[in-house]
């Protein structure tokens, strides 16, 4: 979203980011506006129940998720259509997951786009079920706990709907099931790349895949230890930032290319200390952060759990990837690569060092999934994805704004025809 801002930006748009404070600096740091909605005097909910493998606790555990979900929901119908407001919004682009978003545009009569970063929800999020093996949850129960959690929020069911629609109804709207046609977005908006939607169904004209938005200016410097790369094949692992990896997996990782005449740099994120690491087998170079765009350039192959990010980036240049999705949209990432040969899928659940291996065997010795990236690449390559998203905002504000136009002098001509009664909203409708 930040290297969609910045080239809105690059063309005269002013672009405010309207989110929790923790990406705050992140944002600013891009030399972008920022505008907390924040959450302290949020009522606040009972502590999740502690995590064991009981059916009661996973219960109790999904109740006080969608509890949470629907609190947040409330929240921001409230605070933001008042921020939106003070700071002068013309347009909003929405994130597909900010569920609020579309009945906000609404209350504020604002056009809007919605913009999805990953798979859009409407192709699906398969290919995660209890079968597969591509989850992170231990038991059947916890599964299906998250499964509940997914179709709730992302599917807008149950209570969530109910919070949604309640607040629609006080407005006089009907119900979120239908804002699609009560309210319709000027676009939809992807990231995924075309030849990575191998969904066959019928795209309405409103949809556009424009391929990754990347830009190097919206990375923040990060310190590297470039000396340490030592002239062997580069392996780059990465399991992104939005689930508790365990430990254990990183070092399984590290095993598998202890043998294999590679060199191995793995970033952690926030999430662990690299001290920890400091004995991993093959003496790996292990950082919290990484350059990534750069290190991908000199990577063989890439290690992911499947987030949109690493996967596009990676794409870009042309490198084959070994996938361990674990969650939300991961799998049906992994789904997308492993059909096209850009990747072998690992399922978390049965990940072992030597299966790690063998993924990394089959990649470095069998030509077709590095010509399979290559071949993508240099299709990606043909195609700026920022530029033709906001091509795309851009065309469709000035139809927007045309018939807006077209409306108001219309409006202006019935109120002119109605006599002295409506002659002053005539000349404000008007001017």
């Amino acid at each position: 979203m930040i290297a969609l801002a910045q080239e809105l930006k690059s063309r005269g748009h002013r672009v405010t980011f309207f989110e929790k404070p923790k990406i705050e600096e992140r944002v600013r740091q891009a030399g972008l506006e920022f505008v907390a909605l924040r959450s302290e005097n949020l009522s606040p909910l009972k502590s999740p129940p502690d995590r064991d493998s009981g059916m009661w606790t996973e219960i109790l555990t999904l109740r006080f998720n969608v509890e949470r979900v629907v609190r947040d929901i409330k929240h921001y119908l409230q605070q933001t259509p008042v921020a939106l407001k003070e700071a002068g919004v013309d347009v909003l682009l929405i994130n597909e997951i900010a569920l609020t978003g579309p009945t906000v545009a609404q209350t504020l009569g604002l056009p809007y786009f919605l913009i999805s970063t990953s798979v859009p929800h409407h192709l699906g999020w398969s290919g995660s079920s209890w079968f597969t093996g591509h989850r992170s949850s231990i038991s059947f129960i916890s599964w299906l706990e998250s499964y509940l959690l997914e179709l709730s929020a992302l599917r807008v069911r149950g209570p969530v709907r109910r919070a949604l629609d309640a607040y629609r109804h006080s407005l006089g709207f009907g119900s979120v099931r239908t804002i699609r046609k009560d309210y319709p977005f000027l676009a939809h908006i992807s990231q995924l790349p075309r030849c990575l939607d191998f969904e066959c169904k019928l795209r309405s004209p409103d949809f556009l895949h424009t391929g990754p938005w990347i830009s190097p200016a919206a990375r923040p410097h990060v310190d590297f230890p470039w000396d340490h790369l030592d002239g062997r094949p580069l392996v780059y692992a990465t399991l992104g930032t939005t689930r508790n990896i365990q430990p254990q997996l990183f070092r399984m990782i590290a095993e598998a290319c202890s043998t294999l005449g590679v060199q191995l740099l793995i970033s952690l994120g926030k999430r662990f200390d690299p001290a920890s690491f400091a004995d991993l087998p093959g003496r790996p170079i292990v950082t919290r952060f990484a350059p990534q765009l750069e290190l991908l350039k000199l990577a063989q192959i890439v290690i992911s759990h499947g987030g949109p990010n690493t996967t596009f980036e990676a794409l870009m240049e042309g490198k084959p990837l070994v996938v361990i999705p674990l969650a939300y949209d991961q799998p049906a990432i992994a789904k997308r690569l492993a059909k096209l040969q850009l990747a072998v899928v690992l399922p978390v659940q049965r990940i072992s060092a030597l299966r790690i291996r063998r993924a990394l065997v089959k990649i470095l010795h069998e030509p077709q999934y590095r010509d399979a990236a290559e071949l993508l690449q240099q299709r990606l390559r043909l195609v700026d994805g920022a530029s033709r998203a906001v091509d795309t905002i851009a065309n469709e504000l000035d139809k927007y704004s045309a018939l807006e136009h077209k409306s108001s002098i219309g409006r202006v001509e019935v109120s002119r025809n109605a006599g002295p009664a409506n002659s002053t909203g005539a000349s404000v409708l008007h001017s």
